[in-house]
């Protein structure tokens, strides 16, 4: 059970401080819309997916790419400092990681979708 809070108390200050630099050093930057596009992300998120981008709000996107980024980068930090055994802590780490970047995409890319499909997001 120790174990268990220790990963969680891990896990939540991680996610906090990542999603607070992604916040406020990384988006500061990613302020004027056209910006946006030239975002490697954001823009294969786009594509991908079809969403509009006249029906769909830049913040969100932006919020919604920042706090997936910085969970996948949390959880898998995470892993590494609990798994002892370092070839271990990589082989799980990048399945880990391919099967995060997949899914939390994925689930946003349809979530937007359908926002986009029942009124302007």
């Amino acid at each position: 059970m120790n174990k268990l809070f220790s990963f969680l108390y891990d896990f939540v200050l991680l996610f906090l401080l990542f999603y607070i630099v992604y916040s406020v050093f990384i988006n500061k930057k990613r302020k004027v819309y056209s910006k946006l596009k030239k975002n490697d992300e954001v823009r294969i998120f786009i594509e991908r997916y079809g969403i509009n981008t006249k029906k769909v709000s830049y913040k969100k996107i932006l919020n919604a790419v920042s706090i997936i980024n910085s969970f996948i980068i949390s959880f898998t930090s995470t892993l590494i400092i609990n798994i002892d055994n370092f070839i271990y802590s990589i082989i799980v780490c990048v399945v880990v990681l391919m099967l995060l970047i997949y899914s939390l995409y994925e689930i946003a890319g349809r979530y937007f979708k359908k926002m986009e499909e029942k009124e302007n997001v």
